[in-house]
């Protein structure tokens, strides 16, 4: 008798168990997907937006200190509550140059242009500024 007891009250923690865990994944699932920046894909997204004449005068570790330099201007140098500064591309591009000039980086007005508005267009295409487009 007692082992029965045991087994049914281990049947029913089980059910309600499973019955939370599933709860909780549904849950989940239907929250929407949190935007993750990757060096390595945000790189090769900008390096297949670039055009020609840029790519051929950049080369990849120039172009991923450029992104860290714009993402940190992004994270840590903006004002949270003034959006607009934040899709200020003009700003932007002000501020990476000057940030990678003083780093001792050898490049060029309109490099930083390119590399910055492809960088948006990343930025925008996982969601971490507009809205993500939908995956159906």
């Amino acid at each position: 008798m007692l082992s029965l007891v045991v087994v049914v009250s281990l049947v029913i923690g089980f059910v309600v168990a499973a019955g939370m865990i599933g709860r909780e994944s549904r849950r989940l699932s239907l929250q929407p997907r949190q935007p993750v920046w990757r060096l390595e894909e945000a790189a090769l997204f900008v390096e297949g937006e670039l055009v020609f004449d840029v790519a051929s005068k950049l080369d990849g570790e120039t172009m991923r200190q450029l992104l860290r330099i714009h993402l940190n201007q992004l994270q840590f140098k903006s004002d949270p509550d003034d959006i607009d500064q934040i899709a200020e591309e003009v700003t932007s591009v002000q501020n990476v140059y000057r940030e990678a000039r003083s780093q001792g980086i050898e490049i060029t007005r309109p490099i930083v242009d390119a590399v910055v508005s492809a960088h948006f267009q990343y930025l925008k295409a996982i969601g971490a500024l507009g809205a993500a487009p939908r995956a159906e």
